[in-house]
């Protein structure tokens, strides 16, 4: 069931019930100067200089001029930071690559299973009477930093393109509360939605999504539910996923270990808070590659990048469940980072990598 947190009030491009974010006005002068540099010809960002990986790469030129822009204008490295001003610091990066004005048909928040979610409809079924194919997303930033804020614009744009109603999750963030509350969360709002708690759900068409710490939350629940012989999705799409906390010693990890968004610092940081119990990492509802078996689990589609520490891990989870007999569609977008997913207002590739795992979906969920 579900209860409403919230009154409607008016926006410019979609009605909602959710009070826009107050950015500061420096970081709104940021994102529309990120917005002008990115937008360059890519001839013209190429001169400010780029970056070849070891298998022969390129990062994308407007990639690596905001990075370069943003090396200029950050503050204190989020792993330097109390978790509180990382999430400040973590949601501010994100209006930095948000687009503007993407317009969906609603946007409220109310509590499934008792966990906050903002819930996006498409234009033209803004009522909850309609049932629509759903998304419930769970969103990145290393089960410490993120929020239904920092990534609205993922959301809009997989409700936006795939008409479909998406369900963002608010769950709890380590190290207030550590591993397993933010399983448990997300367990508990996707097996309501599967079990037609949620209205204007149709439970027999949902997939469940996320980025980074998200994507392994995305993993993790479908886990969990095969465990519990528990109702599943049609679909677990997996952005840059995190999926074993236990060496961190891939190649990716040490080749993008500085310079490239995500740090091999950052990543380690984010696991001592989330995982303190050293001997927790080897849990497969931590690490889904520990998993010892993986089949009986939904079609999957995983997307890394080509410049992401968290690169193998993903390639190396795709082709475990693939080897299991799992349906997969694994996907590098070679000039592309860690937060693709949630850059699409700066990044051509990144537009391009959404629109790519939007096709997936409406082919999983059936959407003409």
């Amino acid at each position: 069931m579900t209860e409403n947190l919230s009154h409607d009030s008016n926006a410019s491009f979609a009605p909602t019930s959710v009070a826009p974010r107050q950015v500061p006005a420096i970081i709104r002068l940021t994102a529309a100067a990120a917005g002008v540099l990115t937008s360059l010809p890519q001839g013209v960002l190429r001169l400010v200089g780029t970056r070849t990986n070891a298998d022969g790469n390129t990062l994308d030129a407007d990639v690596a001029a905001s990075l370069k822009g943003l090396s200029i204008v950050e503050g204190e490295d989020i792993a330097h930071l109390p978790p509180q001003q990382g999430r400040e610091s973590l949601d501010n990066q994100a209006y930095l690559a948000t687009p503007k004005g993407l317009p969906v048909g609603s946007v409220t928040e109310h509590r499934v299973a008792g966990v906050r979610v903002r819930h996006y409809r498409p234009k033209g079924a803004e009522g909850v009477d309609v049932q629509l194919p759903t998304v419930v997303y769970f969103h990145g930033g290393g089960w410490v930093l993120g929020s239904l804020d920092s990534h609205d614009s993922t959301c809009r744009w997989l409700c936006n393109r795939g008409e479909v109603a998406v369900l963002s999750v608010d769950y709890r963030l380590a190290p207030e509360a550590p591993f397993p509350a933010g399983i448990d969360d997300a367990t508990a709002v996707t097996l309501a939605v599967l079990s037609g708690e949620v209205e204007g759900v149709d439970p027999s068409r949902v997939a469940t999504a996320g980025d980074s710490a998200g994507g392994n939350l995305s993993a993790v629940v479908n886990l969990r539910l095969r465990d519990e012989s528990q109702p599943q999705p049609k679909l677990q799409m997996m952005f840059v996923p995190v999926t074993d906390l236990r060496s961190m010693d891939t190649a990716s990890h040490n080749e993008f270990a500085e310079g490239l968004f995500l740090t091999k610092e950052q990543m380690e940081w984010y696991r001592e808070h989330y995982v303190p119990n050293e001997a927790d990492r080897a849990n497969a509802y931590v690490s889904p590659l520990a998993a010892e078996d993986l089949s009986g689990l939904p079609p999957a589609y995983v997307a890394v990048a080509g410049f992401d520490p968290l690169r193998d891990e993903g390639e190396a989870y795709a082709r475990r469940l693939a080897e299991a007999g799992v349906e997969v569609t694994l996907r590098r977008h070679e000039g592309l980072v860690h937060p693709f997913a949630n850059s699409t207002g700066i990044w051509r590739g990144a537009r391009q990598a959404l629109d790519e795992a939007v096709g997936a979906l409406r082919l999983a969920l059936n959407i003409v």
